[in-house]
């Protein structure tokens, strides 16, 4: 196998900074849009979280989030993005209502892709599966596939005009021009913080979808 290619430290150390400063503010504006927060103070929640992490040294919260979890994926950083971009934005009569509308159904595949690929993970890191997963996202093959599977959503109709169907595409671009976070295209499109709330997004939505059944005639 050739020596895989690795990104430049100065931009792994960048990228582990302004990652955890993207996902810090976008999490934490999410979160606090979810309770009705003033949006005033999301804001500066969402400023002082960012900043915190873009500190220099042990005075950063991306250095011992660093140590916990490494850099963030760049689908993480992109996700998160997304949702804090959302929360920060001024409510605008119902803009918000599409939100609890049924998912995309490339939506759902990407999730599912996203959930079954972290098990697969971990199954492999307590050597379960018979062939060394992790490894295989140094190779081209592996990268080639995700690519395909990031250019899907892009088919459906209507697809091009929603921001979240570029997410994907663009963590890919982002780790073939860049290499990010770790040279390794699985490191690339999904982290612990993101497979957790893949899982949260799956339990919603098939919650939603419970909840929404056609009830059998009396």
């Amino acid at each position: 196998m050739s020596t895989p290619a690795l990104p430049d430290l100065l931009v792994m150390q960048v990228w582990l900074h302004v990652g955890w400063a993207v996902v810090l503010a976008g999490g934490s504006a999410a979160l606090l849009a979810h309770g009705a927060v003033p949006l005033t103070l999301r804001r500066a929640v969402a400023v002082v979280m960012g900043l915190w992490a873009l500190m220099p040294g042990d005075m950063s919260a991306a250095y011992w989030l660093g140590l916990a979890f490494q850099a963030p994926s760049a689908m993480g950083a992109l996700v998160w993005a997304a949702m804090g971009w959302r929360a920060l934005r001024p409510a605008r009569g119902h803009h918000h209502v599409a939100a609890a509308t049924a998912p995309y159904r490339w939506e759902v595949g990407l999730v599912v892709c996203g959930i079954v690929l972290g098990w697969a993970l971990l199954l492999d890191t307590f050597a379960q599966l018979p062939v060394a997963l992790y490894e295989r996202g140094f190779d081209r093959p592996a990268l080639g596939v995700l690519i395909v599977v990031a250019m899907l959503p892009l088919l459906q109709e209507g697809s091009v005009r929603r921001a979240t169907a570029w997410l994907a595409p663009a963590a890919v671009a982002l780790f073939v021009l860049l290499r990010l976070p770790t040279g390794n295209v699985f490191d690339a499109v999904l982290d612990p913080w993101l497979w957790g709330a893949l899982h949260a997004v799956g339990v919603r939505w098939a919650y939603q979808r419970w909840r929404t059944r056609p009830q059998p005639a009396a």
